[in-house]
């Protein structure tokens, strides 16, 4: 009976050990981290953490722990890695509303090339800095826990990369069921990480099956049916696209007053009550997702990249501008921005466009008409400039090619992250207030009333050069802002269930403003096509945009899709 004091105690110093264990720690960090993060805007704390995600993230850090020396920093060095990977899954949710996945680190200099030069630096420091500590404290002991360890992490990566059907067939029978219709939500239930592996796995299994969809008769038959149907046109009328960066509607915010109408009254004189509106792949950024879908009409799945145009090798596909060239069209694609941006080049290319034309200063050497203007405390080229120098170069070149028809094409740059205003040049002349405050708020509200301006102008200019033809107007995405919370606080688009993809598009057809029933962005070219040959488009294919919105599964898209990204990728 002596002894059991001294038992009690030898338990209670066991218990303590285990509590005070870097094991511990980290697991309750983790737990409280994805908690916290939850709360400001971040992505969903994890439900069922302890089932597959936090038995792998526990075992890499004891290897890291295995292959760093011995220290009294040692546990928070080699938790490093582990954070940062979790911070950066939620820097990429607040930003852009979804999953990171695996395929879109290759994009990172693409998305540094748009940061605000502090921001570069303070992340070049931050990750420089951790990434030397850790570099720094490593050790390489060849033991078993190490061989062990090494063999485990190259065998999972192998499985996905090398073997993804089978990876794919033992992450269904093992976690929780997938949520189609949402990464996030599939995240919450089976972890970040694992759902990164398992996006990465699905990619890799798709990609493995594509020879069996580049030449898809059913899809072919389909392409045939419409390139004929487009070449027996008597009247071939022209088509404007323009896609504007971050275009959003402050009005759409019921939780918002102002002080001045953010629309410009001559947009509004244009437009009163026919604005619609067009459900957008993206949120926050990932504009060439937009692009994508405007230009071929099926969803951009991310089935083989983060970003669809990443995959276009520049050989051609089967998308909107390809069957209007077989039509007789010329079709010219105007980028407000550098060449190389998400692979433009190639993609533009693969679509069908017979040319490409960039601002001169991102592109010398190229044959361009464009010029990005004056861009003084603003760093981005403004709609104005831009529709203005566009509708010079059509109108123009419209006399020197009398009776051909063209799609002309408008991809936008101005309104992009950090929204920055030349006040002098455009004062700020609305105030809007809310519940919240945002600060990107007053620039995003205060740019809108300027680019309608600049917009109503450039649609007056398109009825006076070409009344017979075709106007869109369509955002890209919504603006990240201080992120998805501002959306929902301030009631965008009264709260509605997609609200972060919800964008307004504007549709100008032989002179008069039209209003569509709510939309996406893929069923754009079925709109084109279909008032092109005057209804006989949709008289012998499935328009699902004259369907109602609840009966549309993207799913229906996905032979379309596969072939076009397998021609693309050829």
């Amino acid at each position: 009976m002596n002894d059991l004091p001294s038992r009690w105690k030898s338990y209670g110093l066991s218990v303590m050990r285990v509590l005070i264990s870097r094991y511990v720690i980290l697991a309750a960090f983790l737990f409280a981290y994805t908690w916290i993060m939850s709360l400001i805007g971040g992505m969903p704390p994890l439900r069922y953490f302890c089932r597959l995600e936090l038995p792998l993230l526990l075992a890499v850090y004891y290897y890291l722990n295995r292959l760093t020396q011995p220290s009294k920093w040692q546990a928070l060095i080699t938790a490093i890695p582990i954070v940062l990977v979790y911070a950066v899954f939620d820097m990429v949710f607040l930003q852009f509303g979804r999953l990171l996945r695996f395929i879109e680190i290759k994009e990172l200099p693409e998305l540094m090339g748009v940061l605000p030069l502090w921001a570069i630096v303070a992340l070049l420091l931050f990750v420089g800095v951790t990434v030397t500590v850790f570099i720094r404290s490593l050790h390489f002991k060849l033991d078993r826990p190490a061989i062990v360890g090494a063999l485990s992490i190259l065998t999972l990566i192998l499985a996905v990369e090398l073997k993804p059907d089978s990876f794919l067939y033992a992450f269904e029978k093992t976690q929780r069921e997938v949520t189609k219709w949402s990464d996030i939500q599939s995240a919450e239930d089976n972890g970040r990480v694992w759902m990164m592996l398992y996006n990465e796995a699905k990619r890799r299994s798709n990609t493995l099956k594509m020879a069996d969809f580049k030449a898809d008769p059913v899809f072919l038959k389909k392409i045939d049916d419409v390139m004929s149907m487009m070449n027996s046109l008597e009247k071939k009328r022209n088509v404007h696209l323009v896609v504007l960066e971050s275009f959003i509607d402050p009005t759409l915010f019921t939780g918002l007053s102002f002080s001045k109408n953010p629309v410009h009254p001559e947009f509004d004189k244009i437009f009163k009550n026919k604005g619609s509106i067009s459900i957008s792949p993206v949120f926050g950024g990932g504009t060439a997702q937009a692009e994508f879908e405007v230009l071929s009409g099926v969803p951009a799945f991310g089935k083989f990249s983060g970003m669809e145009f990443d995959v276009f090798t520049g050989a051609d596909t089967y998308c909107l501008p390809a069957i209007l060239n077989s039509a007789g069209y010329h079709t010219m694609a105007t980028n407000a921005y550098k060449p190389d941006f998400f692979n433009s080049i190639n993609a533009y290319k693969g679509a069908g466009f017979q040319s490409s034309y960039y601002p001169k200063e991102y592109a010398k050497g190229r044959e361009t008409y464009l010029s990005i203007g004056d861009v003084t405390g603003e760093k981005y080229m403004f709609d104005g400039e831009l529709l203005q120098q566009n509708l010079a170069y059509i109108t123009e070149w419209k006399k020197n090619n009398p009776g051909v028809p063209f799609f002309n094409y408008i991809m936008s740059i101005y309104g992009h992250y950090p929204y920055q205003m030349n006040t002098e040049k455009r004062p700020l002349i609305i105030e809007a207030n809310g519940v919240i405050k945002d600060g990107f708020l007053e620039h995003t509200v205060n740019q809108y009333y300027y680019r309608t301006e600049a917009l109503a102008e450039f649609v007056r200019g398109i009825k006076a050069v070409d009344p017979e033809s075709l106007v869109i107007l369509i955002s890209d995405h919504l603006p990240g802002l201080y992120g998805p919370n501002t959306f929902e606080k301030l009631n965008y688009a009264g709260g509605e269930k997609d609200q972060l993809h919800m964008n307004r598009v504007f549709f100008f057809e032989n002179g008069k403003a039209v209003h569509y029933d709510i939309l996406h962005h893929y069923d754009i070219p079925d709109i084109i096509l279909n008032y092109l040959s005057d209804g006989n488009y949709c008289a012998t294919q499935v328009c699902k945009f004259k369907a109602p919105l609840q009966q549309v599964a993207a799913a229906d898209y996905d032979q379309a899709y596969m072939a076009i990204i397998a021609n693309a990728m050829k």
